[in-house]
Parts: structure tokens; sequence; C-alpha cells
């Protein structure tokens, strides 16, 4: 089956972006396809190379960039949410003239109509919020 994955949880203040992850394991392990893992609204945070959570607890962004390099799953941030909240690349970051980047190699940059694609794309869409 073709899964595709929507965070909108931020990475510390909802359980969502654990739940997703623990999920997408499970699913990749059951050998299901996941077309992409889409991070919006809030969720846009667990691609923030700045986060530093503690030693005990999830890691977010180091989670998804281990899944994306094992399992070669694409990790799309919504540009509109990430710019918002403060999360951009390179590109961006040359675009609003800002002093430095931090949204994490592994993760893209992506606009809703990926979403729409992936989601009409697969078999079904899985939303964590």
């Amino acid at each position: 089956m073709k899964l595709n994955i929507i965070i909108n949880g931020s990475g510390y203040s909802s359980q969502s972006g654990y739940s997703a992850f623990r999920f997408t394991q499970a699913a990749l392990s059951a050998g299901h396809e996941i077309t992409q893992v889409f991070f919006y609204q809030d969720g846009v945070s667990q691609a923030n190379e700045l986060n530093v959570p503690l030693s005990d607890e999830f890691n977010p962004v180091e989670e998804w960039a281990s899944l994306a390099d094992s399992h070669g799953v694409r990790l799309l941030v919504c540009i509109s949410a990430a710019e918002r909240r403060g999360v951009i690349g390179a590109e961006q970051q040359s675009e609003f003239g800002k002093s430095s980047h931090n949204l994490n190699s592994k993760f893209e940059i992506a606009g809703l109509g990926l979403m729409l694609d992936a989601s009409l794309s697969s078999d079904r869409t899985v939303t964590f919020r």
C-alpha cells in the first residue's frame, strides 16, 4: 500500500511527530511504501536543525533524517508554514537576506501542490495533528 503522511503538530508540544514517526517505521517494516512525509503548520518545527531536545527526549530532526537515509523517504516541509515559523533553507536565507538557515539538509522545502499530488497518487493519506 502507498501511504502519504502529513504531520501538523509541533515536535515538542504534541505527540503527533513521535506518533507519525513510529507509524511510518511500522508501515515500512510491514512492506508499505511511503510516498512522502509532509510537514505542515506547526509540524515544520520538526525540520529545525537548531532544536536541542533533552538527551532522553525524542529528537525529531535526527530521527526523521535517519529514516530518510535508511529508507529513502522524502521529507517535505511546507514553504509558507516554514517561513512563518522561522524555518528556512539556504535559498530562503539568500532570498530574505538572513544570516543563516536552520532547515536540516535531509528535509526539502515544497509547496502544497506536492502534498496534493501525493494524496492523489497514494492509496491512503494519514494525518497526525
